[in-house]
This record gives structure tokens, C-alpha cells and sequence, in this order.
């Protein structure tokens, strides 16, 4: 979760690709990418309820941050959330339902850096990944909170060490609505790795917000902001897909992001991203 602000810089100089710094090596059996700039998002939800949400936002793929699939519609891609859930036949699970989801991605392991989440050291993950790289799937970065993570860096630096494959970098920020320097992040995260990007989690957040003062961005803001990245992205050749995050109606910080009403309806946001 990005908290900084970020560097300023015209908007047509974010969405130009950088040089390619740090190719790792990609086994013949590792599929590869065709498509760009597919529209997705995260749900956790498995009732009739988070099936219709799913569907009301005209998505071309989701994932739960999970490894088995609650939908197969829209196209789902299961993630290794943690080293608990290998324990748990997680990589089972995902190669017994290739044949319902045809997906040809994986995702890595989620924020590894947080305690709260996946809480792994860079050589614990490391010491796992061959356990993800025989799946012979695409594999997606391990995502941190932030772009920019020492934690992230250390990793793809040993990962390289070891001729692991890594096929794409996958990102979360949660950003002020300022679509330039929201792109021109992606822009240097491509410089320092050269691979293509996922960006599994973002929002317009205010990490300063109290419930005496809640989030001081306007919905406005937000999906001006939101109309902005999405064209900004799909401009970008690296960016291979990317996801809206929300939280609950309300939410302190995050209110001005939300994409469910409290009832489970779309808010204007919502509806927003369900068009673009």
C-alpha cells in the first residue's frame, strides 16, 4: 500500500516504456502473453450476492487472493497467498482445476512484507518459489505493499541469483488521485525490472483519515482519477492487467473508492468501472 506521493512528471513521458534492465530466465514450458490492459478485480465473496457483483462489472478476469476458484466467470487466477496455504495443497488445487479455469497465470505470494498478510522473509519465499515455478504456469511477482519495497528488490535480485522465473511483477498502490504520478510510478517500476506489470490492488486512499475526519477525497476526485488510469494503462505496452480494490461502505480511509453500496449495489464508482 503506496503512501507516498510520488514523482512529478508529465503525463506522456509515464506512459513511455523504459529500458529493460532485468531479464530473468523463462523455461520453454512457461507460457507466455498476448493480451494487454484487461480490466479486473478481487472478490473473497462465494454467495449468489458476489456472483452478481462479479457480473455487474463487466470484468475480464478476477481472483479471491485465494487458489481455488468460487466463479470460473469472469476468467479466474488463483494466487499462493501465503506459505501456510502449501501446506494445504494449495498447487494441487490450482493444476486439479486448470482443465474448469484455463488460466495460464499464477500469482505470488500477497504482501509478504506485512505481518498481517503473508509474513515471509525474501529467503523463505525464495526457498518456496520452485514450488510455484513447477506449475509451469506464468508466475506473478510476490506483491508488496509498495512499488518501490526493498523487500520486493531483494527478492527479484536473488530470484535472478538462482535462475527462478519470474514472468511478471505484480504491484499494489494506494494512491492520491493524481493519475500522473500514479502512471509514472508504473513507468519506473518497468524501468527497474523490465517485465510486464499487473497491478492487483489499487485505490485513492487517505491513510491520514480519522473517523472524526474521514477520507478527504471526493468521489469526484476518485473517478476522475480512475477514468485517468485506466486510459493511461491500457496506453502502456507493459501493463498487462490490472484491478480495483475497495473496501466496505464508509470505510475510514477508503470510502471514497468503494464500489459497493452497503447493500451490495454499485456505487457511481462502480458503475464507472463497470464501463470503462
Amino acid at each position: 500500500m503506496e503512501r507516498r506521493h510520488f514523482l512529478k512528471l508529465p503525463l506522456a513521458a509515464a506512459a513511455v516504456p523504459g529500458a529493460l534492465l532485468a531479464a530473468n530466465a523463462q523455461p520453454a514450458q512457461a507460457a507466455t502473453s498476448t493480451t494487454t490492459g484487461l480490466k479486473g478485480f478481487g472478490l473473497s465473496g462465494k454467495d449468489a450476492l458476489a456472483a452478481q457483483q462479479l457480473k455487474s462489472l463487466n470484468l475480464k478476469w478476477h481472483y479471491s487472493w485465494g487458489s481455488r476458484a468460487n466463479f470460473f466467470a469472469p476468467p479466474f487466477v488463483p494466487m499462493i497467498r501465503n506459505a501456510a496455504v502449501l501446506d494445504q495443497d494449495a498447487i494441487g488445487i490450482v493444476t486439479r482445476q486448470l482443465a474448469q479455469t484455463n488460466t495460464k497465470h499464477l500469482l505470488g505470494f500477497n504482501e509478504p512484507d506485512v505481518t498481517a498478510q503473508a509474513n515471509m522473509s525474501v529467503d523463505k519465499a525464495i526457498s518456496l518459489w520452485p514450488k510455484l515455478q513447477a506449475t509451469g504456469l506464468r508466475l506473478g511477482s510476490p506483491a508488496t505493499v509498495a512499488p518501490s519495497s526493498p523487500w520486493l528488490a531483494d527478492f527479484m535480485a536473488k530470484a535472478k541469483n538462482k535462475g527462478l522465473r519470474v514472468d511478471f511483477i505484480t504491484m499494489h498502490i494506494y494512491a492520491w488521485p493524481n493519475a500522473t504520478d500514479f502512471l509514472n510510478k508504473l513507468n519506473m517500476l518497468h524501468d527497474k525490472y523490465g517485465k510486464p506489470i499487473w497491478v492487483t490492488e489499487y485505490a485513492v486512499a487517505d491513510w491520514g483519515a480519522t473517523a472524526a475526519n474521514p477520507c478527504k477525497y471526493s468521489r469526484a476526485e476518485t473517478e476522475d482519477f480512475m477514468r485517468a488510469t485506466v486510459a493511461g494503462m491500457r496506453a502502456m505496452p507493459f501493463i498487462e492487467r490490472f484491478a480495483w480494490k475497495t473496501r466496505p461502505a464508509g470505510d475510514i480511509k477508503m470510502g471514497c473508492s468503494t464500489i459497493f453500496k452497503s447493500d451490495g449495489t454499485l456505487t457511481s464508482t462502480g458503475r464507472l468501472w463497470a464501463a470503462l
